[in-house]
């Protein structure tokens, strides 16, 4: 039998590797990572099979989702989606909606495209709450539900989602769904701009121009002007020729 003193230092040691392993396992996963950013494929497989997690698992998706070091194989990939997915990560739920969705990889199937991305939504995810918003808007996958829809929406925008973001200017600013506001909306359009919208830079310079829902500032407007038709907007480059003349 083992004496008081072996049994401590036993204890002392199983001890310290159990509290080892969630090390251990991150270094598995960030091995993968560098290995991939590498393009070492093989090496980032065998560290994330290593590694086990949730994040290992969606990344072993995407190699099998896009043939990164391996055959492109789609229902692999919605496998390893899964198992992310069962251990809550938002982003292979998401993965797997889309999937359902568009049908890629999986016959097109709109009822489950929403119940993933409803699980993504409701962990806090923009993209995801975006798209819960507009299949409720919409009817897609579900009985249409325009308020439910609108309610999403406003939650995708305030976590950052650009075409929430746009949407809800435009609602604000027609009185559609919500009330009239065009403070409201110029707030909407202006996050949105800020974050590349060229639709939005256009409306939020004519804002500026007009003095609606804003202070009138000629020189925001041309900033905005100048941003939208940088991104291609073409109204917008024709109403900046106008106002540099």
């Amino acid at each position: 039998m083992l004496n008081r003193t072996t049994r401590k230092i036993a204890l002392a040691t199983g001890l310290s590797l159990v509290l080892a392993l969630p090390s251990l396992s991150r270094a598995d996963f960030a091995a993968g990572q560098q290995a991939f950013r590498n393009g070492d494929y093989e090496t980032a497989l065998r560290e994330y099979r290593e590694d086990g997690g949730a994040q290992a698992c969606y990344r072993i998706g995407t190699l099998y989702d896009n043939g990164f070091g391996v055959p492109e194989n789609k229902q692999e990939a919605l496998k390893w989606y899964h198992k992310a997915a069962d251990l809550g990560l938002d982003q292979a739920q998401h993965r797997i909606g889309e999937m359902y969705d568009n049908g890629r990889g999986v016959e097109e199937n709109p009822v489950t495209a929403l119940n993933w991305y409803l699980k993504a939504a409701e962990q806090g995810m923009a993209i995801a709450q975006f798209k819960v918003g507009d299949m409720y808007y919409t009817g897609k996958g579900v009985k249409q539900d325009v308020a439910l829809g609108v309610k999403w929406l406003q939650q995708a925008a305030k976590m950052g989602n650009i075409r929430a973001q746009y949407e809800i200017a435009t609602m604000y600013e027609t009185g559609r769904e919500l009330k009239k506001d065009i403070s409201e909306a110029a707030k909407w359009y202006l996050r949105a701009a800020e974050q590349g919208h060229s639709r939005a830079q256009y409306t939020i310079a004519l804002l500026f121009l007009k003095g609606e829902g804003v202070r009138q500032d000629r020189a925001e407007a041309v900033k905005w002007l100048r941003k939208a038709a940088e991104g291609g907007h073409t109204k917008a480059q024709m109403d900046l020729a106008s106002l540099s003349q």
